[in-house]
């Protein structure tokens, strides 16, 4: 995997002084001047948000619970902020891709970008059904993070898919999705089609996903280079995609969280047009909303043929929380997985993030494939030794 190094970023002294807290009712108290909670862009013309979060010492603590692990003590919080911009590009008149970031109650802080496809109006269609569906159902379910996840995905697939097949003017329509939500020192990340997920820490930007298209599996198979792929003309098709069919391939992988980290999620009109290096030097030197839109304008001044969208997300600071879900093993590879309408898919991704529990401690243990046999052993000899002591 291709990492560029460069200084690293100074956080961003404005988010220090962010704060988000629920009222009593449980909706979010007013921001601070300035300060956007949640954000979305649409538009051919496109526009900026921008969302912070600094959740208090009570809800760190209620969060913490919730999650199966000992609060935080004292002032420990997890404080993240997010800003964004989007435009139709150069040559389209219809911005197809949406975006939101903000939090998801007590699941952390989720940032998302789809890129719709399908033709004008159809793609558009798309990728806003798929992440009000995705976010709608995230947000009702208490499953543990990963298989949230999951099963939202699931949810959105199926929703753009029904739209489709009831809708002749909408067959054909599917969208991208990428989503990272940062559950304190914990950042999952999932991801179906090409837009993309970066990381930048201490000046070393790395790819997060892999991109499913046609080009992007040709690069894996040794049989075109990165600069042929950006080049050629099937660099735009994708081999996997949510509504595209009744199941999908789904990516999901974790990374570790620490502050200071800078996120970007992007649609394939900035990973297309813009170079990684400029990429890390653009995060690097900027605010997060100045850098969404430098990471706009540039794609733009190289004469984008595609929308484009970016979601800027810092890290200023984590709260080390227990998790009720373990991670797996070789968490730098994401788990493939085969997401239909049944829950398989969301099965294996159980497995592959299973919840903590002392059933799950026993069948960790050695004996635990022989237990049937040990249970047997110890049951005959116990009857040997009453008979034993009756015949005594």
């Amino acid at each position: 995997m291709r990492a560029i190094t460069l200084a690293p970023p100074a956080v961003d002294p404005m988010l220090t002084g962010m704060a988000w807290a629920p009222d009593r009712d449980g909706a979010p108290s007013p921001p601070e001047a300035g300060v956007v909670t949640g954000g979305r862009v649409d538009g051919a013309n496109g526009s900026a948000a921008a969302a912070a979060m600094d959740a208090p010492a009570a809800l760190a603590a209620a969060a913490g619970a919730s999650d199966g692990g000992a609060p935080a003590s004292g002032d420990a919080t997890t404080r993240v902020a997010a800003a964004a911009a989007s435009d139709a590009g150069r040559v389209r008149v219809v911005n197809q891709d949406a975006h939101w970031a903000g939090q998801v109650g007590h699941k952390g802080y989720l940032a998302v970008v789809a890129d719709g496809m399908g033709g004008h109006q159809t793609g558009e269609v798309a990728s806003q059904q798929a992440l009000d569906t995705f976010l709608a159902t995230l947000r009702s379910l208490r499953a543990h993070p990963p298989a949230a996840l999951a099963r939202a995905a699931q949810a959105a697939n199926l929703e753009v898919y029904a739209l489709a097949s009831e809708r002749p003017e909408h067959q054909g329509m599917g969208t991208t999705l990428t989503a990272l939500l940062i559950d304190d020192q914990v950042g999952l990340i999932g991801h179906v089609g090409d837009s993309r997920a970066y990381r930048l820490r201490g000046g070393e930007l790395v790819q997060l996903t892999q991109d499913h298209s046609w080009v992007a599996d040709r690069v894996r198979q040794g049989l075109l280079s990165t600069e042929e792929a950006r080049r050629h003309r099937w660099r735009n098709v994708i081999t996997n995609a949510l509504g595209a069919g009744p199941s999908f391939r789904l990516d999901l992988g974790s990374v570790d969280v620490r502050a200071g980290d800078r996120f970007l999620l992007c649609s394939d009109g900035v990973s297309a047009m813009v170079s990684e290096g400029l990429i890390a030097q653009i995060l690097t030197d900027h605010a997060p909303q100045e850098a969404a839109d430098a990471l706009i304008a540039e794609s733009n001044d190289r004469g984008s043929p595609d929308n484009v969208t970016a979601v800027v997300v810092e890290v200023a600071a984590i709260a080390q929380r227990p998790k009720r879900y373990e991670l797996p093993t070789a968490s730098d590879e994401p788990t493939s997985v085969e997401v239909g309408d049944t829950m398989s898919g969301i099965r294996e991704v159980e497995d592959t993030f299973p919840l903590r529990s002392p059933l799950r401690l026993l069948r960790r243990q050695p004996w635990y494939p022989y237990r049937g046999w040990i249970v047997g052993s110890v049951y005959l000899l116990l009857l040997f030794v009453v008979f034993s002591l009756w015949r005594g």
